[in-house]
């Protein structure tokens, strides 16, 4: 019955072609139209957490009660740091970005003030004032050295001006404006100013990721025009080919840009991905027809078209299945960008499956009157699957011996396998990372971790011993190597112990009262205190490092806090997007774990029932697992990290290893209903889609390295990763999977 209604489907195609040619054209000019007024970049921190994550919510309950942490740096050239040019730059450039929509703040020496005792009062004043010599500047910076640090460089040739946005919810839909246009003021100000900070980070992982697409674009266009000169038959098939890849990835990108999805690190991916794998499918139903209409040549021509296209249906459909449910699991994923990559690239490769069809049967249809002549094999395909038949026959033991190594060793790798996501590593070469290195050279860090300690009791924090413990602490945090310049009361406090009496400042009786006014005095870049006084502050300054980096540097700081108060009457809470980022590690574990079990369950489910034989399924399971224990011994071997770039590794390569396993079950199931023995059944099986499983391998590994030449770490090293994967997953399928039939049924 589906036979039936599937030839009338195509017989439907055929005849209204004019309207369904009319339509594709109609959807992919509207696809592209779409891709290009709505394409957005986004890689905002909301793409890695869902809206519902506690983790997320504190971190904008903290933005919106103690201030943001996107904060902009720029450290800017001069003569002198403490002169009066400097001063003036610097204040140019706070009338200039004061005034501009989503800025909370600006902090630089211009604006930096210093606490004052005077009649039982705390007042602050500015460092810089009109009548005061550098010296005497120099003088007071020197009692404040934290705070020094982050205005002026030591050498006095640069000083520095922070830019503290809104919080982050308010500012992502905006970012790119906002940040270019204080870019832009900055940069017309103090030409060689150098600027990073998390918010010029994010643009310029956005400003890579438009680049790599359009990289990925132009490169796999070109390789994939290649790779059909190559595989198909003869070149007018080339049109139709080429037609039935950019007709699904021009709908898809114009429904998901049309949706308000934007790219980002993942998504990027989606266009190439797509466009290999429609290669894949297009390449194997473009041999079957032209083979089919050498050998039924008095056959018309809707006749052909039908029944080649009858023959490539089951198996194309199959390997479709098994590949999009690699993709579809990523949707579990507890990362919003993997859920977006899943639901999408499933949606994308469900439409090239069924377009495929469509686009080449009318095509077939138009090239009626054309004689398309075999072209020659640049490859001796037969003779190469003869010499794999021998060896599956007759060297089946070290066939099995070397599959078990790999497996053993792949379960070994996986305890050792490294969960860690470099930053950087997502960043491509640039200004952006050339700042970023500079400035964290200079001030020991480029973002802020907002370390918070409150009473458990909801008490006053401000007492001799409770600020005693928070000294305490505070110097721990100030000899961390990753560490640095942290600023909290008690950087005040010491300052004003150095100047006036201790017992006069800083003492449980005055202290509430003396610190009532620093909010509407104080420059808002740090928040030292809650309104309550229940709860201090440390801002300190961190670089850009690992998660795993990030992981061992939080559990340090909480180990720092148990040593210098008391966890039961206090609680320590670590705020700050890189604090956030360091949880990533667990995300990617999830992601991994949830997707890759998903997809393997539900892909054995369907071996099972393609295969009909849960013996023979489970058998044909075995060398699927190979190309992943193998690439996880590769990864281990080179010290290439799990990381959030390649965390859906594992799912998308098993579903892209079961393709090869599908194609030749197929024909092997079809020898074997005509009486064959299992030996002369796979032998037979692997010469006839032999060639469509080096083509489709040839394609994949092809668009895969594609990827693989991206100029970001991280998804170059993604793109290695899947096309080793993909060749091993060829090799397991015709040695492997033959050897292992041949003398287990």
């Amino acid at each position: 019955m589906f036979k039936n209604s599937f030839q009338r489907s195509l017989l439907f195609v055929i005849r209204f072609r004019w309207l369904f040619a009319a339509f594709l054209l109609i959807a992919t000019i509207a696809g592209a139209l779409s891709t290009a007024v709505n394409l957005r970049i986004n890689n905002a921190v909301s793409i890695w957490f869902l809206d519902d994550n506690p983790d997320y919510q504190a971190y904008l309950a903290f933005q919106q009660e103690r201030g943001s942490d996107e904060i902009i740096i720029a450290m800017l050239p001069v003569e002198e740091a403490l002169g009066d040019s400097a001063i003036q730059l610097l204040e140019q450039l706070h009338q200039r970005i004061d005034s501009l929509p989503d800025v909370t703040a600006t902090f630089s020496l211009a604006n930096a003030r210093y606490p004052v005792y005077s009649n039982r009062k705390i007042y602050y004043r500015p460092i810089y004032q009109s009548g005061r010599t550098a010296e005497q500047m120099n003088q007071l910076l020197e009692e404040l050295p934290a705070i020094k640090t982050q205005l002026v460089t030591t050498r006095g040739k640069h000083i520095f001006f922070y830019v503290q946005l809104n919080p982050t919810d308010q500012i992502e839909d905006q970012r790119n404006q906002i940040v270019t246009a204080i870019e832009e003021l900055i940069i017309g100000i103090s030409p060689n100013a150098r600027i990073s900070g998390q918010p010029i980070l994010n643009e310029a992982f956005n400003d890579t990721i438009y680049n790599e697409s359009n990289f990925f674009a132009v490169a796999t266009v070109v390789v994939i025009l290649l790779l059909l000169l190559f595989l198909l038959p003869h070149w007018l098939y080339v049109p139709i080919a080429l037609v039935a890849i950019a007709v699904p990835i021009s709908m898809l990108m114009g429904l998901m840009t049309g949706l308000g999805y934007s790219l980002n690190l993942i998504s990027m991916l989606i266009p190439t991905i797509l466009m290999v794998y429609s290669v894949g499918d297009a390449v194997h139903v473009i041999n079957i027809f032209h083979q089919h209409a050498q050998d039924h040549p008095f056959q018309n021509r809707q006749q052909q078209i039908v029944e080649a296209l009858q023959k490539s249906l089951k198996p194309c459909f199959f390997t479709t299945l098994t590949t999009v449910i690699g993709y579809l699991a990523l949707y579990f994923s507890p990362l919003p960008a993997f859920k977006v990559m899943g639901i999408f690239t499933f949606v994308g490769m469900l439409l090239a499956f069924v377009l495929v069809y469509i686009v080449t049967a009318i095509g077939f249809y138009w090239l009626k009157e054309v004689k398309l002549e075999a072209r020659v094999r640049k490859i001796n395909i037969p003779r190469i699957v003869t010499r794999i038949n021998f060896w599956t026959s007759q060297r089946a033991p070290l066939i099995f011996t070397l599959a078990a190594i790999v497996a053993v060793g792949g379960i070994a790798a996986v305890s050792k396998l490294e969960v860690n996501t470099d930053s950087l590593h997502l960043l491509g070469d640039g200004k952006a990372k050339t700042d970023l290195h500079a400035i964290e050279a200079k001030i020991g860090g480029n973002a802020r971790f907002q370390i918070n300690i409150r009473k458990r009791d909801g008490g006053t924090f401000l007492n001799s011993d409770e600020l005693d413990k928070l000294a305490t602490f505070q110097q721990k945090i100030a000899d961390h190597p990753q560490l640095a310049t942290p600023v909290s009361i008690i950087n005040f406090k010491t300052f004003l112990e150095n100047r006036r009496s201790p017992l006069a400042v800083f003492n449980p009786v005055n202290l509430p009262s003396l610190l009532e006014a620093p909010s509407a005095t104080a420059n808002p870049f740090f928040s030292l205190f809650s309104d309550d006084f229940s709860e201090v502050s440390v801002a300190v300054n961190v670089k850009e490092l690992k998660t795993k980096q990030l992981e061992a540097l939080l559990v340090e700081i909480d180990r720092n806090f148990a040593q210098s108060f008391d966890p039961v009457g206090y609680e320590l809470q670590v705020h700050g997007f890189l604090a956030l980022f360091g949880q990533l590690n667990q995300f990617i574990l999830q992601t991994q774990f949830r997707s890759f079990g998903l997809a393997f369950l539900v892909a054995f489910g369907i071996l099972v029932y393609f295969i009909g034989d849960l013996k023979t399924a489970a058998l044909a399971l075995i060398p699927n697992l190979l190309p992943l224990f193998l690439t996880i011994i590769v990864m281990t071997i080179f010290g290439v990290a799990l990381e959030a770039a390649n965390a859906m590794l594992a799912p998308i390569m098993l579903g892209v290893a079961m393709d090869d396993t599908i194609h030749l079950m197929s024909k092997y199931r079809e020898r074997r209903a005509a009486g064959q023995t299992v030996t002369a059944a796979l032998d037979q099986s692997l010469h006839y889609t032999g060639g469509a499983l080096f083509s489709t391998t040839i394609a994949l590994v092809c668009g895969f390295l594609v990827v693989g030449m991206s100029g970001v770490i991280s998804v170059s090293t993604f793109g290695l990763l899947c096309a080793f994967t993909v060749l091993a997953a060829l090799i397991a399928d015709v040695i492997v999977l033959p050897a292992l039939l041949k003398k287990t049924l």
